[in-house]
């Protein structure tokens, strides 16, 4: 716990399952606070790549993470005069991507009801935003590049170079590419597809971050060019 005279920023964990013998990723990134009616910004605190034993252990995982960023922040009243001090805790959601091997796993979180906010997202080829029935989001592939390359384009994406595995994740922005598929859709991966080639877990991890800090910051996403490939080349991403 400690004082502020600030509201604590919100935290978005975003979590990318590998399959087999892929990585799992794990990014941790603060929603940082911007004048009102400007896109947010965001700084990646902390991340993580691992081979889970079992689905189990990414669920304690994430559990044994929470008590250190659901700290209490000490809150002086908005008066100036007389009224009592409150204690906040950062809000804290979980964006898991439940495609493929992800669906088991939500399952266990959902199960576990840890102390945070839930958002489970399947990730599509098409061009629009849905939700699943049980309440889940699919999610375009092109709006998580659009998402990672308009914040890097702006600046409003830090990456703090001392982190763990901070250079895997410069790595992999670098190998990022876009392409149009011969189907009309939009397809983005790591080389030729989303799973193949070059790793791209913690590119994942963070996109899934910030889509869900774009989407639910009230303002909206912010203008995504029409030629992603020329924005990325544009970045030297």
């Amino acid at each position: 716990m400690h004082a502020t005279d600030e509201r604590p920023n919100d935290i978005i964990l975003g979590l990318d399952l590998g399959q087999a013998k892929d990585y799992t990723a794990l990014s941790v990134t603060e929603v940082v606070g911007s004048p009102s009616g400007e896109p947010n910004r965001y700084a990646v605190r902390a991340l993580d790549r691992f081979h889970p034993d079992r689905y189990q252990h990414v669920v304690d995982r994430v559990e044994r993470m929470l008590p250190t960023l659901r700290q209490d922040v000490h809150v002086p009243p908005a008066g100036a005069w007389g009224g009592s001090f409150t204690y906040v805790r950062p809000r804290v959601t979980l964006v898991l991507d439940r495609t493929g091997v992800g669906r088991a796993v939500g399952d266990l979180f959902t199960e576990a009801r840890l102390d945070l906010d839930l958002q489970l997202v399947s990730i599509h080829g098409g061009d629009t935003v849905t939700t699943d029935p049980d309440g889940g989001w699919r999610c375009p592939k092109r709006d998580l590049v659009g998402v990672v390359a308009v914040a890097l384009q702006n600046g409003r994406l830090q990456i703090a170079t001392q982190l763990d595995h901070a250079a895997t994740l410069r790595a992999e922005l670098k190998n990022f590419r876009a392409r149009i598929g011969a189907n009309g859709h939009d397809s983005y991966g790591a080389g030729d597809d989303w799973r193949e080639g070059n790793h791209d877990d913690l590119v994942l991890a963070v996109a899934l971050s910030l889509w869900w800090g774009e989407r639910s910051s009230g303002i909206g996403f912010a203008p995504v060019p029409a030629d992603l490939q020329r924005v990325l080349a544009e970045m030297g991403v």
